[in-house]
């Protein structure tokens, strides 16, 4: 390795996103709206479709998750949400 290369731990930097993500929305004064805003009229066209990209990964693996919580006999609105969006992506072949 040179010096005009560095050793990144890509598995590092999407934990700590996710988790500065997960520590956002838990606070009570969150507006989902101002961020989804920012996201879809402030960044290039590039880097919109990799947030949809991300958007479908968790729908992804929310439908997962409302399976396995079906079973256990809980389920949220949003699971339920992500359940629906997955039957209408897989019917899109996405």
């Amino acid at each position: 390795m040179n010096k005009y290369t560095k050793s990144i731990d890509i598995k590092a930097i999407e934990s700590n996103l996710a988790n500065e993500i997960c520590k956002a929305v838990d606070w009570n004064y969150f507006n989902f709206a101002v961020l989804a805003d920012i996201l879809s009229t402030d960044t290039p066209l590039y880097t919109q479709d990799r947030i949809m990209e991300l958007v479908k990964w968790i729908i992804k693996y929310e439908s997962r998750r409302y399976e396995v919580e079906w079973e256990k006999g809980n389920t949220t609105e949003g699971l339920m949400l992500a359940s629906a969006l997955n039957d209408v992506l897989e019917a899109l072949g996405k």
